[in-house]
């Protein structure tokens, strides 16, 4: 069957020509994705509708245009608040308006971590010990030691999180926004001035701090809703830099997870200070950790609501045999890059990019 589908998103380019900062349009749609994913769908039969942002999505429902419509495709990041990918699928659902993707409250329920970690902790399946540093107007009266310290004893995993590293990064933020070199800290002293960054650059944004996981990390693509959720490809975040040429001796500090910088590059092709990523694609049958990852990533898919395509980031405690997959972060916005294992390269499991081609367009 034919639809008539209204396609919703961000231009960055207009965005930025807007006046927003590069970091505030980090997430929105580069012309190439736009056009791309317009392209697959007129190649599959449907009439696509370019509606643009919620504003513009506004007008059509003011105007009664969406009575032409047979259903949406979105991937809309949002730009104001900490619901902000949340906002176009309640609209969609107050009007009726058949959507793919996630519905409203699974939505918001992932793109706040700590929200997430919450229903994860409740469900028993693994995420790292953690606390939510407070960034309102009364906490930041109080000086950065004592809102630490009232974080850490509040928190269930207080002794935890008395042992370093540690991890710091925004509570709402996706494409490694507010990720730093500086994110692993190593004592006191560098918690604070990393949280302190972090509150100054997110002022609406609380702060999650929690046990740095020192494993390898992978992203798992997942198609489907319910019992009819499927992995259909993973691939493991590499880091390469200076230190595995140097001598021992003269090695300098490793960055063992991708930063915003370093999520701006071409992979495989740009660096930034001699630091480059590789999106490397597993041997499944042979590596049980992958495997394990990938388990871990639908249970958590599936534990959550999310419904029709999804992006689950899994990381492991530690190196080794007792090593624990657990999760880092749900993302179920439609353009993020999914691995699927419909193209070979190097194996017979996945594929990364941005190629529509194979996406599923239901109404379901």
């Amino acid at each position: 069957m034919k639809y008539t589908i209204a396609l919703v998103y961000e231009r960055k380019s207009e965005y930025l020509t807007r006046g927003f900062s590069k970091d505030e349009c980090a997430e929105l749609e580069d012309n190439e994705t736009i056009d791309a994913l317009t392209s697959t769908l007129h190649s599959l039969g449907h009439t696509v509708v370019q509606v643009g942002d919620i504003k513009n999505l506004v007008a059509c429902l003011a105007k009664g245009s969406h009575e032409a419509w047979d259903l949406v495709f979105s991937t809309s990041e949002g730009i104001h608040g900490l619901a902000r990918e949340a906002q176009i699928p309640a609209l969609l659902e107050a009007y009726e308006i058949p959507f793919v993707g996630p519905d409203a409250a699974s939505t918001m329920l992932c793109h706040d971590k700590s929200k997430a970690k919450l229903s994860l902790e409740h469900l028993a399946i693994p995420t790292a010990p953690w606390c939510l540093v407070s960034n309102d107007r009364d906490s930041r009266a109080s000086s950065m030691p004592d809102r630490l310290a009232s974080a850490k004893d509040l928190s269930r995993h207080a002794h935890a999180l008395k042992i370093y590293p540690l991890f710091a990064k925004p509570v709402a933020e996706g494409s490694s926004k507010g990720i730093y070199p500086c994110s692993k800290v190593e004592c006191q002293s560098e918690l604070e001035q990393t949280v302190s960054l972090l509150c100054a650059q997110y002022p609406d944004q609380d702060i999650l701090v929690e046990s740095y996981l020192a494993g390898r990390e992978f992203t798992v693509g997942i198609l489907g809703t319910a019992s009819r959720a499927r992995v259909i490809g993973a691939f493991e975040i590499r880091i390469h830099g200076p230190w595995e040429k140097a001598e021992a001796a003269q090695r300098t500090k490793e960055v063992e997870f991708l930063t915003s910088d370093l999520k701006d590059t071409w992979e495989g092709v740009d660096d930034v200070d001699g630091v480059s990523y590789e999106e490397f694609m597993p041997y499944m049958e042979s590596d049980s950790e992958a495997q394990e990852a990938c388990e871990r990533a639908l249970q958590a898919y599936t534990a959550l609501g999310c419904r029709d395509f999804g992006r689950i980031d899994v990381r492991l405690d530690t190196k080794g045999s007792s090593a624990v997959p657990h999760i880092i972060e749900i993302v179920e916005s439609a353009a993020e890059r999914v691995p699927t294992n419909r193209a070979k390269k190097d194996n017979d499991f996945a594929r990364d990019g941005n190629d529509f081609d194979h996406w599923p367009i239901n109404c379901s």
